[in-house]
């Protein structure tokens, strides 16, 4: 059997907790062989270890999940809600010094695991609507990662922005609990069929037509399967959408 490997590791937000720490935060991945193919439709079992101060320390905290890759080799889980836990996730302060996270994986779906490496999760702070303080929420990240998604909050309502006289694109501006941070979103669409209270995100992804060149295109997106491109400059904000993510 060929070894499988992580290829690429999505960015992951915190998607649970109303208070200072999250309670969980969404972890994705998608698996490859060694000979660049995805791994589709297979149960494997993934070992998650947090590493407080320096990669090399020990372990303060790991989980392991069983699930299974979908179409395109996607898995995606919740680090805080996996089982066979050893210490407290939702005591860990991420605020406090750097944390890392190892990722272990049994292709078998057994508990043979191979180490696939360790990435540092980042501290990234959010200022919460309902209090003028600021909570940290974790991120994942890895100097190769060519998708990424950053929580925007969740949908209120939206309007239909209007057309231009010579007939331009339809323009959907979206309302979302965090429009204080980033206003109405605005992206291409007639009507927008997000339901209140979805969470949304703004994913980006990195398109390469050619060897050398390549450009980033954003989307918002729920939970589901529910999307819509978004416009490059965001009116309500006057800024470009790429620089939510620097």
């Amino acid at each position: 059997m060929k070894r499988l490997l992580l290829l690429i590791t999505a960015f992951a937000f915190c998607l649970k907790g109303s208070g200072q720490e999250p309670e969980s935060f969404n972890y994705r991945a998608i698996i490859h062989n060694t000979a660049g193919e995805a791994v589709m439709t297979r149960a494997v079992s993934l070992k998650m270890s947090i590493i407080a101060g320096n990669a090399n320390n020990a372990v303060i905290y790991s989980e392991k999940h069983h699930v299974t890759t979908d179409h395109l080799g996607l898995v995606s889980l919740d680090i805080g809600n996996g089982t066979d836990k050893t210490g407290n996730f939702i005591s860990i302060d991420w605020s406090a010094k750097k944390y890392y996270l190892k990722v272990e994986i049994d292709a078998a779906g057994g508990t043979n695991y191979t180490d696939m490496g360790t990435i540092q999760i980042l501290n990234v702070p959010s200022t919460s609507p309902a209090k003028s303080s600021k909570k940290l929420f974790p991120i994942i990240i890895e100097d190769t990662l060519f998708i990424s998604r950053k929580y925007v909050g969740k949908f209120v309502d939206y309007r239909q922005a209007d057309q231009d006289t010579y007939n331009g694109p339809n323009i959907i501006w979206i309302k979302t609990s965090m429009d204080e941070i980033f206003g109405k979103i605005s992206a291409y669409g007639k009507k927008c069929k997000f339901s209140v209270g979805d969470r949304l995100y703004i994913k980006r992804t990195f398109f390469s037509p050619g060897v050398v060149s390549g450009y980033w295109v954003y989307q918002i997106e729920n939970d589901s399967t529910i999307y819509y491109k978004l416009t490059d400059f965001q009116h309500d904000r006057k800024v470009f959408v790429e620089t939510w993510f620097k």
